[in-house]
């Protein structure tokens, strides 16, 4: 069926879109029933095929880094195609975009000439940022990082559900440099820590869902970076934390719920127009056809908004609650559309040779990164009565520190 959005996109855009749809038909739907038969495990089949490919640059100016500087529509095309074919993969590539984008943004000249060549060539990043105890709190972290007399620092801490987190050959970290406690917005800073730093240490939990992406515990014990790893100024790690995730993450998030969405649709269509009902089809009853109804028209407002607020963001145009609306649209319909298809499938929905339970499995990964519902509802109720407010949107669209830390 054609895409809500078709009208929309540029001829380059399109061809883009069908390279990877090619791609992920061919290579990556091949190896899905492995991994999910696998269980929780660390696939670097797949990030290997993606970064050869050059897209983990598709943010990334191509001069003079050799990215692909193809914007965030772009960005989103292929993640909603990966998805569609495997949650996991999605996820891989979606989630080193964000800390990526923060480097982008924050770093220095000579961080950048550093790194995003590599980033662009296929190396893979994580943002460090949630802890066990504190959860969507980023001010009650309590991992530090310890200034010593020749300049460099020492990190200390415990950070959890990091995703490409054995993957990753960069760790963005954000640890308190500030007083123990405080709530100053500028008590976090933001590190660049190589995977291979003595100190640094992973555990992967089991997962129910998305198998093959590893979203690992980071444990730092008296990790030793040199001054240069400070990702922008100290204090930026609010920055570093939030600009990312709102600007970047949320939309990555919902781009990845509208792949597994529009897999659902597809798949259910399939199942419902194939089953014999009475001498007909199950998808000649109208129940059954107003259940398909729902699933669609879920799709259709979850693809508008995300993909507005991902040309608004390659517009430069400050669009924060967007963003927000992007994310908690395309989560809710996908867990909406699941139900539904829940319903329509009957007891086939609890059978792993069909579908539906491992694309059940992976939407439920969608809610908890960048906030469930709850925060962004609250995120966009202060936007709308706050109107005045600075936007991350704003100021993370331009490689500038100073700008991008002005936000409280």
């Amino acid at each position: 069926m054609i895409s809500e959005v078709e009208p929309y996109l540029s001829e380059e855009q399109k061809c883009l879109r069908a390279l990877v749809r090619d791609f992920a038909r061919e290579e990556i739907a091949p190896l899905t029933a492995r991994m999910e038969e696998a269980g929780t495990h660390v696939d670097r089949i797949i990030p290997a095929l993606l970064a050869k490919q050059g897209w983990t640059g598709v943010l990334i100016p191509e001069e003079p880094y050799r990215g692909m500087g193809a914007g965030h529509v772009a960005k989103m095309l292929l993640i909603q195609e990966l998805s569609y074919w495997c949650g996991a993969a999605g996820a891989t590539y979606q989630a080193s975009l964000i800390p990526a984008y923060a480097l982008q943004v924050l770093a220095n000249p000579e961080q950048r000439a550093q790194w995003l060549p590599q980033i662009a060539a296929g190396l893979w990043m994580t943002i460090a940022v949630t802890e066990p105890d504190a959860g969507s709190d980023i001010l009650g972290m309590t991992s530090t990082a310890d200034p010593q007399s020749d300049g460099s620092w020492v990190l200390n801490g415990h950070k959890c559900f990091i995703g490409n987190s054995h993957i990753a050959g960069l760790h963005l970290i954000v640890a308190r440099t500030g007083k123990p406690g405080s709530r100053d917005t500028r008590a976090l800073s933001a590190f660049l820590v190589e995977a291979d730093r003595d100190g640094v240490t992973l555990e992967l939990p089991s997962y129910v869902g998305l198998h093959g992406f590893s979203a690992g515990t980071l444990l730092l014990d008296n990790v030793r970076v040199p001054a240069a790893n400070l990702l922008g100024d100290e204090g930026d790690g609010m920055a570093a934390a939030y600009g990312a995730s709102v600007v970047c993450g949320r939309l990555n998030l919902a781009a990845v719920a509208l792949g597994l969405h529009q897999r659902l649709l597809d798949d259910t269509v399939t199942f419902v127009t194939t089953r014999p009902r009475r001498g007909g089809r199950l998808s000649d009853n109208p129940v059954v056809r107003n259940h398909v109804a729902e699933i669609r028209h879920g799709l259709m407002a979850s693809e508008l908004a995300t993909y507005h607020a991902s040309a608004l963001l390659d517009r430069a145009v400050p669009c924060d609650p967007a963003l927000l609306n992007a994310k908690l649209t395309a989560k809710r319909a996908a867990v909406a559309a699941a139900q539904q298809a829940a319903d329509l499938f009957g007891g086939y929905a609890t059978r792993t040779d069909y579908p539906f339970a491992r694309l059940d499995r992976d939407i439920r990964h969608i809610a908890a990164p960048a906030g469930p519902d709850d925060i962004q509802l609250h995120h966009l109720g202060e936007a709308t009565l706050s109107s005045e407010r600075d936007q991350w949107s704003q100021l993370f669209t331009a490689p500038s520190t100073t700008q991008a830390t002005s936000v409280a």
